[in-house]
């Protein structure tokens, strides 16, 4: 077995990406039902989660390698294209789609055990979630080929934040007003971290333009053309500080989540990089970790805020 070739197919280093909002819902659980909180169940979350994000990753990497974009992609860089382990034989399709079903049945075993021993509300987070993942790429729904991703993306943080929260706090008919507050907090605090990570799993998508356009994969960049899907992206920062100081100015976050801002220049520098070079798949790359390092940043930050 290829270890090197299995840690790069399940993306290790990107499981941050996943980790971080789940987190940051057990933080916001700790603040208001600390009486709730347990370390246990915050920890096997992430784990499922983990599991959950595994699957989906592997899962596109299969389709994409179906559909035909990870084979003519003559761009791959560290942050897209896939894993490129596919179209360069180091893996088979196949074992590359059992190994993502198992990561996703694990990620279902988790939460089935949550479910059973401390929260019910979780099962329904938790398979719209899988959902998502799933047919993210894969048949019949294709939601990235019918330019459905960014919604999907969008709609998958703030869904994180929640699963992590029901975890902590059982919700359940009987006492669900009595939540309504820690709720409404879940919802703002996961908006400026949803935009952050949409707008970096977004500019992630400018390397794949030619490739992702042969072969009918129509997101948003290749529906709007490179030029002018610059403008999404930036479009999606600047809500991100908006949601940030807008949930800070109405006490729904903490005041020290405007720490968070340290982010904007990393944002920033991220724009100003696509800007020029939207059409230049190399030198995007310190522009897409910047992208992915502001809302890695901000989320950290904000997750502190509501611990402090």
């Amino acid at each position: 077995m290829n270890i090197q070739a299995w840690l790069k197919e399940f993306r290790v280093l990107f499981l941050i990406f996943v980790a971080l909002p789940v987190v940051m819902g057990s933080a916001v659980a700790y603040a208001y039902v600390p009486e709730s909180f347990s370390l246990l169940y915050g920890v096997l979350a992430v784990v499922a989660m983990m599991a959950l994000h595994a699957g989906t990753v592997i899962v596109n990497d299969y389709f994409d390698f179906k559909s035909g974009t990870d084979v003519l992609n003559k761009e791959r860089t560290p942050y897209s294209g896939g894993s490129g382990l596919l179209p360069e034989g180091k893996l088979s399709p196949m074992s590359v789609l059992i190994a993502g079903l198992l990561s996703f049945g694990l990620s279902a075993v988790l939460g089935i055990f949550i479910v059973i021993t401390r929260s019910p509300a979780v099962l329904a987070v938790g398979f719209i979630g899988a959902v998502i993942g799933f047919f993210y790429t894969a048949p019949p729904f294709k939601l990235a080929y019918r330019g459905l991703g960014e919604t999907a993306r969008l709609i998958a943080t703030p869904l994180m934040v929640l699963g992590a929260f029901v975890v902590q706090v059982p919700l359940s008919p009987a006492n669900f007003n009595d939540f309504l507050v820690p709720l409404a907090v879940v919802f703002v605090s996961s908006l400026p971290v949803a935009f952050l990570n949409t707008a970096a799993m977004y500019i992630f998508q400018f390397p794949d333009y030619e490739a992702d356009s042969a072969v009918g994969k129509k997101n948003l960049v290749v529906r709007l053309g490179r030029k002018n899907a610059v403008y999404v992206f930036i479009l999606l920062s600047a809500l991100a500080y908006l949601a940030f100081f807008a949930g800070i100015l109405s006490g729904m976050l903490p005041y020290f989540a405007a720490i968070a801002f340290v982010a904007l220049p990393l944002s920033a520098f991220a724009c100003q990089g696509l800007l020029k070079y939207f059409d230049r798949p190399r030198s995007l790359v310190p522009y897409m970790k910047s992208a992915s390092d502001s809302y890695i940043l901000a989320t950290i930050v904000l997750t502190v805020a509501f611990v402090l």
